[in-house]
């Protein structure tokens, strides 16, 4: 991760701020509010040099209630607009951060935990939207303040002024290697949240896992691990701030000691009026305020500057599009269906996965791909949907590189069904259109219900296809999931079907209902089945034996059984010799 230098950070901040003339109302608002309770002082000496010369006068009391009037207003405005600003800025970072994380690689969430991910467009953006509202306004205004108040001080009384300007060499003295060991500190505090979070939705989302393996005191234990590094961390801020903030408090007090003793002496003495003692004793507290929050925007900006960095670490990353675009593909062939061209494929670039795979699935047929485990079947379809860049070669559909096409578009003509259904929380009828950019009609929904053998099912409940299917799905039976899955592979027309034992884990008549809605929807359909029980592939028209990475054998089942050592032996594995 790349560390972010100030003008990167406040380039972010400008990237996404909202309009100019919103920017200028603001910070107008601001000077003029901060320029008004530099006058509410001078106002205040002459009411009590009036009120000591037993000279009171009505209209300056007055006018000193219609400054606060209209100090406590203008503040009030500027505040809300500078939070409309903050807000406006995170909103914008976390719009564009959700557009661009769903388009991330698939290799980018194989190595980074979705609870990190979540973490840096929720926590990190508000502790920026923190830093701006709170720290960086205020340091803006605090700053206009301290200078004007020392203006006015030099008018009044010098040596008072002098007193004050002694502070701010101590004060940078004090935050300077304080504001480093904080950036620091935060940063992995951030970075120690961020886990905690993955590690909460990671045990959320498999929740019945962890108590069906009877694993909640071994996860409770994690969390409490967790969580005293977030309590070790957190002490570490606590520190550095307990640190600054007497340090600064003591500072000031020794300088208002100096300034109440020496004030109160020139009154004395008649060298200063007591409205003039009162005035700087506003302006000291006028400066005060703004030298308090200075201590603190240094250590809070270290704190949003690891934020940021964070952040800007997901704007770096490369969109699925800008990959899979760079891809060279092959010459064009005069094929139908989809053909693999000596594909080659690894992970981690150490060990091929995929090593010079040839094979064509032809348009309207069923080609089945058989192999034992971990040779690398669902990697094709991974490869054939594009989640991952071929090594080499080239995969053609209808004798054209699928990476000629637009991303979306390809995607758009296949449909996947696997044996670990996607469903997602929300309605029956979100799940059936979820994704299918063309409009879609009740009856349109009905006769894909229909197919998928799941009619019946619908009109049995009291809400139909609005019923509510729970968190991924947990209020159906697998059977009645595979089935959503097909209704909505059959509306959205695919012209390539990907099976990936899609009747695997379910009971004799769910298989049969299932079955039965795959045969509708493989019609006239280039189909590719993965299948792990071969009694569910003996009549496909093709089949693929895959072994350590290549294709050792293709034909129909009896040729195969015949004339492959590796299928005979699987399908004898599973007790079906007698369909030979």
């Amino acid at each position: 991760m790349k560390t972010l230098s100030p003008k990167q950070f406040f380039d972010i901040l400008n990237r996404y701020r909202p309009s100019g003339w919103v920017i200028s109302i603001a910070i107008l608002l601001a000077v003029i509010q901060t320029g008004v309770s530099l006058i509410i002082p001078i106002v205040s000496m002459d009411l009590v040099d009036k009120l000591v010369l037993n000279d009171f006068n009505f209209f300056i009391l007055i006018g000193l209630l219609l400054v606060f009037i209209l100090q406590v207003s203008l503040s009030g405005i500027s505040l809300y607009m500078m939070i409309y600003i903050g807000e406006k800025i995170v909103m914008l970072i976390r719009e564009d951060l959700w557009r661009r994380v769903v388009k991330f690689p698939i290799k980018f969430f194989d190595s980074n935990n979705s609870g990190e991910i979540m973490s840096r467009i929720t926590n990190d953006t508000v502790v920026m939207n923190n830093f701006f509202v709170n720290h960086l306004i205020p340091f803006f205004t605090g700053s206009i303040t301290i200078l004007g108040s020392l203006i006015i001080l030099f008018t009044i009384e010098w040596k008072v002024a002098i007193i004050f300007l002694l502070v701010f060499p101590l004060t940078y003295l004090i935050l300077t290697p304080l504001g480093k060991k904080m950036y620091h500190v935060s940063n992995n505090l951030q970075r120690e949240t961020a886990a905690f979070q993955g590690d909460l939705g990671r045990v959320l989302s498999d929740v019945r896992m962890v108590k069906f393996s009877v694993a909640e005191n071994e996860e409770a234990i994690q969390g409490g691990r967790r969580a005293e590094k977030l309590y070790s961390h957190g002490l570490e801020t606590g520190k550095i701030i307990a640190i600054v903030s007497p340090l600064i408090t003591t500072a000031i007090l020794m300088v208002l000691v100096c300034i109440f003793g020496y004030g109160g002496y020139q009154v004395a003495t008649g060298a200063m009026s007591a409205g003039a003692l009162v005035a700087i004793v506003f302006y000291i507290f006028q400066i005060v305020t703004p030298i308090t929050k200075m201590a603190q925007f240094f250590t809070q900006f270290q704190k949003a500057m690891g934020a940021t960095e964070r952040v800007h670490a997901l704007f770096e990353e490369d969109l699925e599009d800008t990959i899979t675009s760079n891809y060279k593909s092959l010459e064009e062939k005069n094929e139908s269906g989809i053909t693999f061209l000596n594909v080659g494929f690894s992970y981690d670039k150490k060990r091929e996965i995929i090593r010079d795979i040839c094979f064509t699935a032809k348009e309207g047929q069923r080609t089945a791909i058989v192999g034992e485990s971990g040779v690398g079947k669902t990697t094709l379809f991974s490869l054939l949907e594009r989640f991952y860049v071929l090594d080499r070669g080239d995969i053609l559909y209808k004798g054209k590189s699928i990476y000629s096409y637009n991303l979306n578009d390809w995607r758009e003509k296949i449909a996947y069904v696997s044996q670990d259904t996607p469903v997602m929380e929300g309605s029956i009828r979100a799940n059936l259109v979820y994704g299918i950019k063309k409009e879609i009609g009740e009856q349109e929904i009905f006769n894909a219900l229909k197919k998928a053998n799941l009619d019946s099912f619908i009109t049995s409940l009291p809400k139909g296809i609005d019923t509510e299917v729970g968190e991924r799905g947990i209020r159906l039976s697998g059977g009645q999931k595979q089935r959503i899955v097909i209704a909505r592979a059959i509306l959205r027309e695919p012209q390539v079907l990907l099976l990936d034992e899609a009747t695997a884990h379910l009971d004799g008549h769910s298989e049969a209902l299932v079955q039965e809605a795959l045969n509708n929807l493989m019609k006239d359909r280039t189909t590719i089945i993965i299948a792990h029980r071969l009694s569910t592939i003996m009549d496909a028209d093709r089949i693929i034996v895959i072994q350590d990475g290549k294709v050792t054998g293709f034909g129909s089942h009896g040729e195969l059984y015949n004339t492959n050592a590796l299928y005979q032996k699987l399908v004898n594995q599973q007790t079906i010799t007698s369909a030979v």
